[in-house]
């Protein structure tokens, strides 16, 4: 006989412990099924950072209050406990393959100083070990090492099956299983969304960086002539050591070119590796609406990429909440979510075009390295400050705009490279560039 429940969430990261433990707290009974040994782990590579209050996001403003140990959603009315470290950076550099000349978003100095605003990064198993306990405290009925294989309508509600033999059933299910999403292929979402790539990449831990204006995110361009072209990479500060730095890039003869034969070499003099962790991606359109068959889709399950840890944290508590509505009403489907439906559609899809998201990794691909090195030298100016995945290109374009004259002065058929490429057809050249990668937050 199948367990009951009022909801069912599958996944235990952000988004899916956040759901668990508002709706245990406003008195729904839940449980949550998790793969791994402990929600906590870490596996998977993430940069481990905030989108913080320097614009708006997913129209939050969140940010973290350091007196009350809270990341906080002012917007939204609610906030997650946090007491582990952080490290705040000032800036987002793009760096050129002469290791030299930069295009910067963000006042570095004006941030660094307290008088600006900066962003940070955080222990996100420190985050994810809380949100657990305080899911327990609550009430929550957690089910660890579990591989859900089937999902299917009953009367009521939804059905859950594990490969563990567990068969559970609930009112609702939330799915917050992550951008490889299981439930997304059982329900039948992905039938309606298309296939973009997949994409792998490795991070690494290091140590024995050496380089001025660090506390940065620095996306950056190395160039191999010989064999591997460019090769672009992700840096930024590590919150598990001061002198530590994460450090993002495709595989791992990038990396050895990288920290070993590139002009970038001289960042890395004494180079240790502290830890490893991989990742493989499939990328895939946005789903249509965040909903099938009561089960409802949270943080990167229906979104086409990684929707950061606060797009996670706020999808999570906004279905959560929109669950306890529908049940208080006695409305126990798509109608009784409806106001998650619309938030979702109004603050992801409706606002963020995730073409926009790829248009700056095949801006990598784009131009040459001498060219690269140019339009890198001819930006000076300070961009307005943003980490917002969505504003990068749109920032870079900003920057290059007051110089297209000189561009097509001087550089003509640049110039023609950089009016061909439009959003609208990131499209047509996404899969020969997914080699490329991603940058994981």
């Amino acid at each position: 006989m199948a367990a009951k429940f009022d909801l069912i969430v599958v996944g235990g990261g952000p988004a899916g412990l956040e759901a668990a433990k508002t709706a245990a707290e406003n008195g729904l009974k839940v449980a949550l099924l998790e793969r791994k040994t402990h929600p906590a782990k870490i596996q998977r590579s993430c940069a481990q950072m905030f989108l913080m209050n320097m614009d708006s996001f997913y129209e939050e403003h969140m940010y973290f209050s350091k007196d009350t140990k809270k990341w906080v959603f002012p917007v939204n009315n609610f906030s997650v406990n946090y007491s582990g470290s952080y490290r705040e950076f000032y800036a987002c550099h793009f760096i050129s393959p002469n290791a030299a000349d930069r295009i910067e978003i963000g006042d570095y100095e004006l941030n660094q100083s307290g008088s600006g605003t900066a962003a940070a990064v955080f222990d996100k198993g420190l985050l994810l070990e809380g949100m657990y306990e305080e899911g327990k405290k609550a009430g929550v009925q957690f089910f660890l090492e579990r591989n859900v294989t089937h999902c299917s309508i009953v009367s009521g509600g939804v059905r859950i099956q594990t490969a563990e033999g567990d068969r559970m059933e609930g009112t609702f299910c939330i799915a917050a299983d992550g951008i490889n999403s299981r439930l997304a292929k059982i329900t039948g979402l992905n039938k309606e969304r298309l296939f973009i790539n997949t994409r792998k990449s490795i991070s690494h831990y290091v140590t024995g960086v050496e380089f001025e204006r660090s506390e940065a995110i620095f996306l950056g361009i190395s160039w191999d002539r010989a064999k591997l072209g460019p090769v672009p990479f992700c840096l930024l500060p590590s919150v598990y050591r001061d002198d530590e730095y994460w450090l993002f890039v495709t595989g791992d003869e990038q990396f050895e070119f990288l920290t070993r034969r590139s002009n970038f070499k001289k960042w890395f003099p004494r180079l240790e590796i502290t830890h490893t962790r991989v990742n493989v991606v499939n990328n895939w359109s946005p789903a249509r609406e965040p909903f099938k068959d009561n089960v409802v889709f949270v943080g990167d399950s229906c979104w086409f990429s990684e929707a950061e840890n606060s797009g996670a944290l706020l999808s999570g508590h906004k279905a959560a909440m929109a669950v306890c509505d529908a049940l208080h009403r006695g409305m126990p489907n798509r109608q009784g979510i409806m106001n998650y439906i619309t938030w979702w559609k109004q603050n992801w899809t409706e606002t963020h075009d995730y073409r926009d998201f790829l248009c700056y990794p095949l801006f990598n691909r784009m131009f040459t390295e001498d060219e690269y090195n140019y339009l890198h030298s001819i930006v000076t100016q300070k961009l307005p400050w943003t980490i917002n995945p969505f504003k990068l290109y749109s920032r870079l374009m900003a920057g290059l705009k007051p110089h297209l004259a000189q561009i097509q002065q001087e550089r003509p058929q640049l110039a023609r490279k950089i009016a061909m490429f439009r959003p609208e057809l990131v499209l047509q050249l996404v899969k020969p560039a997914a080699r490329m990668g991603f940058p994981n937050r």
